[in-house]
């Protein structure tokens, strides 16, 4: 399970999170940013998030005249790298990176480290990405109606990779099963670049 991405304007992205952490500053009078930015990756590097996350950076880097540094924080679904940013100092020096998982799926599947609501303020929405299913080129499935099929001729032999328990490949993993009855074993990493190169792998 990986997922496809289609960025929004580069440019957009880069100034709409420069205002809106801009903004609140400017009205204290305070000179911003005074020193360099952290954003938090709730992710290992190599994933889809930490890639984009360092693609924002280098952009950001420059608008700001500042280092923008990113710092990977993975496990527990993104949770423990958004309990980190949700516990920085809110001074406008420290932000976040990561999918909805640990903001909206983790809190109702299980307790939070943090409180996502009142812990966290929403900056910008900087990529979309969908879910797709992909299999290597051993797989004889060609289809999803071929897959179940395959998965139900082989029961727990499939195995279905994702970011990690609650992540929303897991949640998608479950949905499959449950409205197909099919058995296939799920298989969690921290994030998506060691899972894109063991399913390549194998």
């Amino acid at each position: 399970m990986t997922h496809a991405l289609h960025l929004i304007s580069r440019r957009r992205a880069v100034h709409g999170l420069a205002a809106c952490a801009l903004a609140p500053l400017m009205a204290r009078a305070q000179a911003w940013p005074a020193k360099p930015i952290k954003i938090t990756v709730a992710y290992p590097p190599g994933g889809v998030a930490d890639a984009m996350a360092r693609l924002l950076a280098d952009k950001l880097a420059p608008v700001l005249g500042q280092s923008v540094l990113v710092d990977n924080k993975a496990g527990a679904s993104g949770s423990i790298g958004m309990d980190a940013m949700a516990k920085a100092a809110p001074d406008g020096y420290s932000f976040g990176f990561s999918a909805i998982s640990p903001l909206v799926l983790n809190p109702h599947l299980g307790k939070s480290p943090f409180d996502a609501a009142n812990d966290i303020a929403p900056v910008a929405s900087v990529i979309a990405s969908p879910v797709l299913l992909l299999g290597t080129s051993a797989l004889a499935a060609k289809d999803f109606k071929e897959l179940v099929a395959a998965a139900k001729a082989r029961p727990g032999a499939l195995r279905w990779a994702t970011s990690g328990p609650a992540s929303l490949g897991h949640i998608v993993l479950e949905q499959v099963k449950a409205g197909t009855g099919v058995d296939i074993t799920h298989i969690p990493y921290k994030g998506g670049g060691q899972q894109i190169n063991d399913a390549l792998g194998g």
